[in-house]
């Protein structure tokens, strides 16, 4: 067992069974993090032998520490028992339903470590510095998701990848070379790095919210304009992390929450609509927000080029030419 302060990162995962999910994610995170980190599996009743699985990882770069629930319990009480638990100057909050570019944390860890800010994002299919890029990629892997390659779950997941980049680490290269020192306000509800000095702030999460991406980043915004902290979340383009949308979700007999607090709003329940308004980074995500008619028209154009390019896996051919 390595000392705590050994480690500059601690990184937190809800699950809940999806074992060839948990497979795929976490060879992902092993291959392809540079920094020495621990793992906290917060396991919430998984109904197969995903604990298990992730009780039986060792390395010399890596520690696993599963906590195991007797119930199924939301993301933000979920990812405060994980967080409770770490000791880390960097705290990640993840999903399990992401795929890893290579070197992912180390412009991220980076980024918190030298104080320039307290929250920060990969770049990847919801949000990148181009937009048009960024609505091909979203309409193209939109359709790759529905498609069933294989009847064996494992595979489908990892045909999937191979279908929409072809090489998946050649193309995180090249996207992460293209946006190389890009930065711009936002937060990936998948993957964020959040500094302890936030969370000890914050105390955590607003058990409240299953939107903890949405309360995080306006809470941060709040504190900006109180002057309590410098910098709005940042999304980096050095770091790229596919995110498969709504994998988990998609889970058959999926066990409902169980939850001991008061029960969940919506962001603009604690927020109000002139906040999130005010503050949210993402201008479509905004209330009461009407897509003008150029706008539309754009993402009509994307979904046709998305679509009549799945013939092609070489997505770096496609995007360079």
């Amino acid at each position: 067992m390595n000392k705590a302060d050994d480690f500059i990162l601690d990184l937190v995962v809800p699950i809940h069974g999806n074992l060839p999910l948990n497979k795929f994610f976490f060879e992902s995170l092993v291959e392809n993090t540079r920094n020495r980190f621990r793992l906290f599996v917060i396991d919430n009743h998984s109904p197969d032998n995903s604990p298990d699985y992730f009780r039986q990882q060792k390395g010399e770069r890596f520690e696993v520490i599963v906590f195991s629930n007797d119930r199924n319990r939301c993301y933000p009480v979920s990812m405060n028992q994980g967080i409770s638990a770490t000791t880390s100057p960097v705290v990640g909050l993840l999903n399990n339903d992401i795929v890893f570019g290579p070197a992912w944390d180390l412009p991220l860890v980076s980024f918190i470590l030298k104080e320039q800010g307290d929250i920060v994002s990969p770049i990847g299919l919801e949000h990148l510095p181009d937009r048009e890029m960024e609505e091909f990629l979203f309409y193209r892997w939109r359709r790759i998701l529905k498609k069933e390659f294989s009847r064996d779950l494992e595979q489908n997941l990892r045909m999937k990848i191979g279908s929409m980049y072809g090489d998946f680490e050649q193309f995180a290269l090249w996207i992460q070379n293209r946006f190389s020192g890009v930065a711009f306000p936002g937060i990936m509800g998948h993957c964020h790095l959040v500094s302890r000095s936030f969370l000890e702030m914050t105390k955590g999460l607003d058990p409240r919210l299953q939107a903890a991406d949405w309360d995080l980043y306006l809470t941060a915004a709040n504190l900006v304009e109180s002057g309590k902290i410098r910098t709005l979340p940042q999304i980096l383009g050095d770091s790229f992390v596919h995110h498969f949308i709504r994998a988990t979700a998609r889970t058959k007999n999926r066990e409902p929450f169980v939850c001991e607090h008061p029960p969940h709003i919506a962001p603009e329940e604690k927020w109000g609509v002139q906040a999130i308004s005010r503050f949210w980074p993402f201008v479509e995500q905004r209330p009461g927000y009407k897509k003008p008619f150029g706008a539309k028209m754009r993402k009509l154009e994307s979904k046709w080029k998305a679509f009549s390019s799945l013939s092609n896996e070489n997505l770096i051919q496609i995007l360079s030419g």
